[in-house]
């Protein structure tokens, strides 16, 4: 037993001796080569960083561009749009001339290029907009062209009450007329001017007119109820109103960008994007 011991206690030894050995020291080869990592490991880190300052819009954008599923759901909201405008048409009882409001982006063209494009080169909102509507290429939600004509050969008048700026007004009614879009006119595009609120402009065409539905991607495409709420007040509001859904409004889906991402962040747009990456992240329910 004793012999044992001393065996244990020299290779502790040994091996204390081993790992206090001095290493030699540094040439000028070793320290550069250590620096240069150092720079390659700070460069690769300023990389990550940019990359993942849009990296949660990378499976919204994705989803958009390559899902069967959200294509399904565009085409399920004209459907039931086409069924709720036959309920409204057989309405004896109206008497002003029928019209449908649509938001114009994310509801009748498809702006997934320009996310991906932000994605891609780490930019957001406004950057490059200006650029991507001037092109006026943005293509049609599926189901739109086919429904809308669909309410025009039944004397509906269609509206696109949208909140793109009046300067782009001309290449908003280019892009939906290169389409076919009915009615892509002047007339019957609506840009935002003085206020984001679409309420007012809703409201004057009320006055003349008998809205049988709207659609859009965002709840304050349908009534000012819904407009500044937070996250939890705005599921209320939808509770509240849930019968209007389906019926009157009819949502398409838009998981990229919306007043829905707005409430996580309390409408504070400008924060940095560190800030919004903890906001969003605090919104997650986990078990």
């Amino acid at each position: 037993m004793k012999h044992s011991v001393i065996l244990w206690l020299s290779f502790i030894a040994l091996l204390t001796l081993a790992y206090c050995k001095p290493k030699p020291a540094e040439d000028d080869t070793h320290r550069h080569q250590t620096s240069a990592a150092k720079q390659t490991i700070v460069v690769n880190d300023s990389a990550f960083r940019k990359m993942i300052v849009n990296e949660h819009m990378v499976m919204a954008t994705l989803y958009q561009q390559t899902a069967a599923e959200y294509r399904a759901l565009c085409y399920q909201a004209f459907n039931l749009g086409k069924l709720m405008l036959e309920a409204d048409l057989a309405d004896k009882s109206v008497d002003k001339h029928r019209i449908i409001i649509l938001d114009v982006d994310e509801t009748v063209l498809d702006n997934s290029p320009f996310q991906a494009k932000s994605v891609l080169e780490s930019t957001s909102y406004p950057y490059n907009w200006d650029d991507w509507c001037q092109r006026a290429i943005a293509e049609p939600l599926p189901g739109a062209i086919e429904f809308l004509k669909h309410a025009r050969a039944n004397g509906v008048s269609i509206f696109y009450v949208t909140n793109r700026k009046e300067y782009l007004k001309d290449v908003t009614v280019k892009n939906l007329a290169a389409f076919g879009f009915p009615q892509a006119d002047a007339e019957h595009v609506i840009c935002r001017t003085d206020e984001a609120s679409k309420e007012g402009r809703r409201q004057e065409l009320q006055k003349k007119y008998h809205i049988s539905l709207l659609f859009g991607d965002n709840l304050n495409d349908f009534a000012e109820d819904f407009e500044g709420l937070g996250v939890k007040p705005r599921l209320q509001a939808v509770d509240r109103m849930s019968a209007m859904f389906g019926q009157k409004f009819i949502v398409l889906p838009n998981a990229m960008y919306g007043d829905w991402e707005n409430a996580l962040y309390n409408y504070m747009s400008s924060a940095p994007d560190s800030v919004k990456f903890e906001m969003r992240r605090k919104w997650l329910h986990s078990y």
